[in-house]
């Protein structure tokens, strides 16, 4: 697998394309997936290969990473919901710019990238023994609907919300009435719109 991403991400092809979509479909463990020889790969060289420093031909243009694989092997056996909101406030704070000394711009070494799991640390990803992966099918029936003109992170909202909503059903087992949650991370600077269908 990362002989693969070092052979793609020197493609010189990076420097006429808009972004980069990696999805990875595996099983895993808290920060590692599982490549096809059974050794582990570290999520962190995957992000690697591709940031800033690894492909420059990718600087300032998004990356986005799917991954569909357990981080970990903890159930999530959920809780009954209570009625009740708690408002909470964060104080906010103002940092000024370091002064450019030499007039050069710094990137830093990962920005533009924005990573989708199926679950949350720690946790296994649910499937349905019929129709697969709730976190692929859900993303991609969201993609499918809303790329057009929903923002990309706007989208993944959207998966997290229908993933809170799915509940395992296998009586007799530890998965019945299991849940998932999907999450992401992004260092993304702007909005990301994929506009499929449209022409160019």
């Amino acid at each position: 697998m990362i002989s693969e991403l070092e052979h793609f991400s020197k493609l010189l092809d990076h420097s006429e394309l808009d972004s980069c979509i990696i999805a990875i479909l595996s099983h895993g463990v808290d920060g590692a997936v599982y490549g096809s020889d059974g050794k582990l790969v570290q999520l962190q060289d995957v992000f690697t290969q591709l940031d800033n420093a690894h492909c420059p031909q990718l600087q300032n243009k998004p990356k986005m990473f799917f991954t569909q694989a357990c981080r970990g092997d903890e159930t999530d056996r959920g809780v009954d919901q209570r009625d009740g909101r708690e408002q909470t406030g964060s104080p906010g704070c103002e940092q000024s710019d370091a002064g450019r000394e030499d007039g050069r711009v710094r990137l830093p070494t990962q920005s533009d990238m924005i990573c989708a799991y199926a679950c949350l640390k720690g946790s296994v990803s649910l499937h349905n023994t019929k129709h697969g992966s709730w976190f692929i099918r859900d993303l991609t029936d969201v993609f499918s609907k809303h790329a057009k003109d929903t923002h990309v992170a706007d989208m993944l909202v959207k998966v997290n919300a229908r993933i809170k909503k799915r509940e395992g059903h296998a009586p007799g087992t530890e998965y019945d009435r299991c849940k998932e949650m999907s999450e992401y991370s992004s260092t993304l600077c702007r909005d990301l719109y994929l506009f499929p269908g449209f022409p160019l």
